[in-house]
């Protein structure tokens, strides 16, 4: 048992939206410590809240736009090397449902906006999805839901 269990601490859980356009992905991006990237629109789950009902909140929070929660496409780990922290990432299919396109009051925040899948391999993203997110684009829907282990990495 590791110390933080001893204290009844865990995981943070985060859900995160797969919402395609065409031939792009939804995505934002944070800027923290100077340092700028890419991740799928989500974040944390509230004690209580269900996963669907946080990730609406989320991604209405983070885009304006409304989404309907589908399957699990992707679940992954953000656990760094001296394990300050352990985040547990739950990806989902969504789908939209309205709302106008416009970036969050989160001061973290910096764009919001559908990236073509062909502009993938140039982005920073932390935690760096960028294969996953193509292979599962290449089929959206189709793909079963895949477990990409611990994908913690120091930006640069």
């Amino acid at each position: 048992m590791t110390e933080t269990d001893r204290h009844g601490l865990g995981p943070r859980i985060r859900v995160a939206a797969l919402l395609p356009n065409e031939d792009a992905l939804l995505l934002v991006e944070h800027e923290k410590a100077g340092r700028r990237y890419w991740l799928l629109p989500g974040g944390g789950v509230d004690y209580g809240e269900s996963l669907a009902d946080a990730l609406r909140r989320e991604v209405l929070e983070e885009t304006g736009l409304d989404v309907a929660v589908g399957d699990v496409a992707l679940v992954y780990d953000s656990l760094p090397p001296d394990r300050h922290r352990h985040i547990v990432n739950i990806g989902f299919w969504c789908t939209l449902l309205g709302g106008s396109l416009r970036k969050g009051d989160d001061l973290r925040l910096n764009r919001v906006r559908f990236v073509p899948s062909t502009e993938l391999n140039a982005l920073v993203m932390a935690p760096d999805l960028r294969e996953p997110l193509m292979h599962l684009l290449a089929a959206p829907g189709t793909a079963q839901t895949v477990y990409l282990g611990n994908l913690w990495r120091d930006l640069p």
